[in-house]
């Protein structure tokens, strides 16, 4: 039995595969079977009259003139096949795989185009193409090596980078030991390690310090995990070189060291300046106070009022030196605190009290709104508390100028959502003597020899809590200094 015109009429009609039939030699639509009507979203009657430009992309590419070369290609050649990207009725753009074909019909010569849309194989295509070539940039350029366990942690393979990593070769590597060829943190035998992979739950990160015979010291660090493939489980370590990266944190730690060092000692030599000048006042006044009175005694007109009075008076002035010793010996207990919870609100009063004292040596009003908030902050007290007499004793020093009309030191405390606030304001010279972007690094300084070396440390103590330090103007005239840290608790915060 052979298929007869209908049945080609109706495979035609029940085909996935769009066909469009064009006259031979004016190009026009003369039927298309419903694969193709759906794929462009109209009906027979409404593809007829279009031309190629009505229902192509509007990409250059796709222009009429290209069109209707295609098809007159196949007209010549009996054949011609090519990707053309078509145009719903809805004006979507799809991707086709197109082959244009002579074919003779009773009535004269015909171009069957038989077209599928290929927009989605293009486009899986494409990204299989993209993976594949990151892939292979990754391999090319990655520092990682992998290495494949048993499950006593033995080698059983190696890349060749990562036995360059271990500083050896593949062969002498095979069989050792992880743990032979350095300490792991964690250990591999640890219960953090043991039951995070037993958990198929994911990867455990490990450092690992490679101690070369030459006495050089690699650092490597890397990923293990069990991954499950073709009913099998393999211990699989990838690893890379981060010795700069280790060494970047040891020089880190001892700057950070040092920085509290020198903003310790910064503290003491402030402490030891308040004790010899405060202390010689009460010190020298009740001096004056017991020789008057032995003046007396040995002139023979002492009388008891004048005793009482006398050695009153001594008291207290000796209550006095008594009251500033506790207050700096209080002070000096913390030098060595390490990070706690605190009240920002705290520090602010016990760092206030030296403040007051240079401020009332150069006639300086020290004028305090503390809110009435708590501010908890995570922090080192003592030097927090050295970064605020800094920036109050550098304000002092600007109030002082003569060019300063209002000798006024303004500290306000404040809560700015995550954050706790100290805000030190002053009428002075204000800022512009000097780019905003200069104030820390030494640029701001009212003395002549001003390094601004203790504004550069107190930036880095409060960047090191987490906070910052800012400067702006202060209405009408000024400078103000605001001093942020993170709120404890609060999404800012840093640990120190």
């Amino acid at each position: 039995m052979f298929p007869t015109r209908r049945d080609f009429q109706a495979m035609a009609e029940r085909t996935q595969t769009g066909i469009l039939i064009h006259e031979a030699a004016s190009k026009n639509i003369l039927w298309a079977n419903p694969a193709a009507c759906r794929m462009f979203g109209f009906t027979l009657e409404e593809l007829r009259p279009l031309k190629a430009h009505h229902m192509s992309s509007q990409e250059r590419q796709y222009r009429r003139a290209l069109g209707v070369a295609w098809l007159q290609s196949a007209v010549v050649h009996g054949s011609s096949r090519r990707q053309w990207k078509y145009r719903t009725k809805d004006g979507v753009d799809f991707l086709t795989d197109a082959n244009a074909s002579l074919v003779q019909f009773q009535d004269g010569p015909v171009v069957m185009v038989e077209f599928r849309n290929i927009s989605e194989e293009v486009e899986i295509q494409q990204e299989l193409s993209w993976v594949s070539q990151s892939l292979q940039r990754i391999m090319t350029h990655t520092s990682a090596g992998i290495l494949v366990l048993d499950d006593g942690n033995c080698i059983d393979d190696i890349s060749p980078l990562a036995a360059r990593l271990f500083g050896s070769t593949t062969e002498r590597l095979m069989g050792a030991h992880l743990e032979d060829l350095g300490r792991c943190d964690p250990s591999l035998d640890s219960e953090q390690v043991v039951s995070k992979l037993a958990s198929g739950t994911g990867s455990v990160k490990i450092r690992q310090k490679i101690e070369r015979p030459d006495g050089r010291v690699t650092w490597l660090a890397g990923e293990l995990e069990d991954v499950v493939h073709d009913g099998m489980v393999s211990r699989v370590l990838v690893i890379r070189d981060v010795t700069d990266r280790v060494e970047l944190e040891q020089r880190h730690e001892y700057q950070v060291a040092n920085l509290q060092y020198l903003s310790r000692y910064n503290a003491m030599g402030d402490m030891a300046m308040i004790l010899a000048h405060e202390l010689g006042q009460p010190l020298a006044a009740s001096s004056n106070y017991l020789r008057g009175l032995q003046r007396r005694v040995a002139g023979g007109t002492l009388d008891r009022d004048q005793l009482s009075y006398g050695l009153d008076m001594a008291e207290k002035q000796l209550s006095r030196a008594a009251e500033i010793v506790a207050s700096v010996k209080r002070y000096v207990r913390r030098i060595e605190s390490t990070s706690s919870a605190i009240d920002l609100n705290d520090v602010m009063e016990e760092s206030l009290y030296f403040v007051r004292l240079r401020a009332a040596e150069r006639g300086v009003r020290v004028v305090v709104d503390r809110t009435v908030e708590s501010l908890p902050v995570q922090g080192e007290s003592v030097l927090i508390g050295q970064v605020i007499i800094n920036l109050c004793f550098n304000a002092i020093d600007e109030i002082v100028l003569p060019t300063t009309e209002t000798k006024e030191l303004r500290v306000t405390t404040c809560r700015d959502g995550d954050w706790a606030c100290i805000r030190v304001a002053d009428e002075g010279r204000g800022m512009e003597r000097a780019p905003r972007n200069q104030l820390v690094s030494g640029a701001f300084s009212a003395k002549q020899d001003g390094s601004g070396l203790g504004l550069i440390v107190s930036e880095h103590i409060v960047e090191r809590h987490g906070g910052d330090i800012e400067f702006s103007p202060n209405e009408p005239q000024g400078t103000e200094v605001r001093l942020r840290l993170p709120i404890a608790g609060g999404t800012r915060l840093v640990g120190v």
